[in-house]
């Protein structure tokens, strides 16, 4: 019997890789017009599941030396939000932390042991699913840090700002539905992701 739910297993598994699709797509982070880390940004359709994750890695200097990684992540089934996690290191040290949890129409925040309820269920597009692809009808975005929708701001075609509930701003621009160029604008920095395939 044993033997049996094991082969299952590896015929589901090899079946899921034989109809999963990757799309990976590759930006520079520029700052001042120099370019101080990469972003990978991947998408995987296997059926009704999208799952999507993104890698950052950042090195500025300044008057010291800043190291900044991150990776963020986030599982959607037949377009509702499964889970998602999002975790940041700076100079070696956590700054970020924290998974969502869809259970029984609803979601579960966790942070180390700490955990709260979200009733924002369901939730089909966050801050991720703007990597994946443009939000033409889409007046509203999710985001995991902040837990609460923000408006999505059309300023021409292809092009949408995001003001996040701290002030800072974001302008994402779109050519044939891929994402091409992130700004962000922050209180101490800014910076470009630009498309390098």
């Amino acid at each position: 019997m044993r033997v049996n739910s094991i082969f299952i297993l590896l015929l589901l598994q090899f079946c899921l890789n034989v109809y999963s699709q990757t799309k990976v797509s590759n930006f520079h982070i520029l700052r001042n017009g120099s370019k101080v880390g990469t972003l990978r940004f991947a998408q995987t359709s296997a059926g009704t599941i999208d799952s999507l994750e993104l890698e950052s890695n950042v090195q500025i200097k300044l008057i010291t030396t800043f190291n900044a990684h991150g990776r963020e992540t986030a599982i959607f089934d037949s377009g509702i939000l499964l889970k998602s996690s999002i975790f940041r290191r700076l100079n070696g040290k956590e700054k970020a932390n924290k998974k969502h949890e869809a259970k029984n129409s609803q979601y579960i925040i966790s942070k180390g042991k700490d955990s709260k309820v979200l009733k924002n269920y369901p939730i089909s597009y966050n801050m991720l699913s703007l990597y994946a692809r443009e939000p033409e009808q889409i007046d509203k975005v999710y985001s995991d840090n902040f837990e609460s929708f923000i408006s999505i701001q059309k300023m021409s075609d292809h092009k949408y700002k995001i003001i996040l509930p701290d002030g800072d701003y974001n302008n994402y621009t779109y050519k044939d539905g891929k994402l091409q160029q992130v700004e962000i604008h922050q209180s101490l920095y800014s910076a470009v992701f630009v498309r390098a395939n």
